[in-house]
């Protein structure tokens, strides 16, 4: 299982082939919905999205079950544990109490937690540019401990799972994932305002901006929206797991919401309602020497866009939330399947749905159904491929799997679904290799957005 409140590095987008025209015919919220609905079919994707640009919503649906057992499907009200998207809103209540100057990112850890280990070598920026060094609590929450986490926690016991761990590097560095930063960020706001961190985000953001299906305590929660988590059993089976509590989670992953709520969310914040112009220019802006920010990570879409990120992985749910402030893009995935299975990976899906929205080439998913294929099939297809004039399409075998790679690109694993098909799960295409008379392979077919024939070298 892909464990912790957040795991994605950074959004990169491949193409294995040239760009041509696909789903002709088709609006793009029809596009959308196509796709999705597509995901579903395969158990790819069981949710609810929202996507939107300039200010109009192109879709708002939900897909799947909320409950399988009962057979009520998910709609766009559908209520979510966030995960580390919860860390937008730590994030900008940070920003705000740097406005009222009750606290400077600059600032030492130790000015506010005068007890914390190495506080006097760790600033605030460097909590939330995960530069800091400490060590990430997560794989806690999935040890042989775990159940301990689905029920309430005290701080002091969050705290000990990571407050007396060595650093994992001198602060500000390296960048090294861990939700611990997020963590002591809650306790520092709790320090400044005396109030808990729920009080803080309910008065400055929740209960102004009218978010209904926002909220912390989400195992308590009694309301008919709310989803029952799940995880995929050989990719195929929903089995519905138990969610990690607020209290463990805190302001590291602890809320849940609706695509709705986050929508207005992100409208507050690209609009500057939840912070001033100064703040929002350093929300926008990566932390050197990473591509974390305050809340977000920081990327690039297109024609050099800025893409910001955030995504969250529980027992039982993954979510994704994207902004191109430029063209006032949103894009919300919710989904309560978890990301055990490779099959239910938001982020090749997130990648699509962005090309529909701007209109690039895409292809539907596909199911990711293998089959075993002997390994002296399997070396028969080793070798370079002509893809284009000047990009070769190299096929390599190492500890019986196929490992496919292009001029710049990185290496990816080919996965069969017969002796002669495969297929890609982080960028969705598909390779058949065909034979001559002779039984020699001769050239493979890459099926992304139509087919280009690549011969062997």
């Amino acid at each position: 299982m892909r464990s912790g409140f957040q795991t994605i590095s950074a959004l990169a987008f491949y193409c294995l082939t040239l760009p041509l025209n696909a789903q002709p015919g088709l609006s793009t919220a029809e596009k959308l919905d196509e796709y999705l609905t597509a995901a579903t079919r395969h158990h790819r994707f069981n949710g609810t999205v929202l996507v939107a640009k300039q200010g109009s919503v192109l879709l708002k649906k939900g897909y799947g079950w909320r409950n399988a057992s009962s057979q009520i499907p998910n709609d766009s009200n559908s209520i979510y544990q966030l995960g580390s998207i919860t860390k937008t809103f730590t994030a900008a209540a940070i920003l705000q109490l740097q406005e009222e100057k009750k606290i400077s990112v600059t600032d030492k850890v130790s000015q506010y937690l005068p007890d914390y280990p190495n506080g006097d070598q760790i600033t605030i920026e460097q909590l939330f540019a995960h530069t800091s060094g400490i060590y990430d609590y997560k794989g806690v929450l999935y040890s042989k401990d775990s159940l301990e986490f689905t029920r309430p926690v005290s701080k002091e016991r969050v705290l000990s799972t990571f407050r007396d761990k060595p650093l994992r590097h001198k602060p500000g560095h390296e960048v090294a994932y861990t939700n611990s930063g997020y963590f002591l960020l809650g306790l520092i706001i709790e320090k400044i305002t005396q109030q808990p961190f729920e009080t803080v985000v309910r008065k400055r953001f929740i209960e102004p901006l009218h978010l209904t299906r926002t909220g912390f305590d989400f195992i308590n929660l009694k309301r008919p929206e709310k989803t029952t988590g799940y995880t995929y059993w050989k990719d195929s089976v929903l089995v519905a797991v138990r969610p990690l509590d607020s209290t463990a989670a805190y302001s590291a992953g602890g809320m849940y919401s609706s695509v709705g709520d986050l929508y207005r969310w992100a409208q507050a914040f690209l609009s500057n309602k939840l912070i001033n112009s100064t703040s929002q220019r350093l929300a926008f802006t990566a932390i050197k020497p990473g591509n974390w920010n305050y809340g977000w990570g920081i990327n690039t879409f297109g024609n050099r866009k800025k893409l910001l990120f955030q995504n969250g992985n529980l027992p039982g749910f993954a979510t994704f939330a994207v902004l191109i402030p430029a063209d006032d893009t949103v894009l919300i995935m919710l989904a309560n399947v978890d990301d055990a299975s490779d099959a239910t990976t938001l982020e090749p899906l997130l990648k699509d749905l962005l090309f529909i929205v701007y209109g690039m080439p895409y292809q539907l998913p596909i199911s990711f159904k293998t089959m075993a294929v002997p390994e002296s099939i399997l070396k028969q297809y080793v070798g370079n491929y002509q893809l284009a004039p000047n990009r070769t399409l190299s096929i390599t075998f190492d500890n019986q799997k196929l490992f496919l790679q292009v001029t710049d690109q990185p290496q990816f694993e080919l996965f069969p679904s017969s002796e002669t098909d495969f297929f890609l799960k982080t960028v969705n295409a598909q390779l058949t290799f065909q034979k001559d008379a002779a039984g020699r392979v001769t050239q493979v077919v890459v099926h992304q957005n139509g087919d280009i024939v690549a011969k062997r070298l």
